[in-house]
């Protein structure tokens, strides 16, 4: 691999875990203040 995985040491930026909607210009939480899982179809980690 060319780059580490973010997260690792060595990467070239950190993933947040979760981020909000970006609406009018700013990252906006969930109304109902639930989340989904996302899996990332390059490792299968959640």
């Amino acid at each position: 691999m060319i780059y580490a995985q973010p997260g690792t040491p060595g990467a070239l930026f950190t993933v947040k875990p979760r981020y909000g909607n970006y609406i009018g210009g700013q990252f906006v939480p969930p109304v109902n203040g639930q989340h989904f899982q996302n899996t990332t179809p390059v490792t299968g980690a959640a």
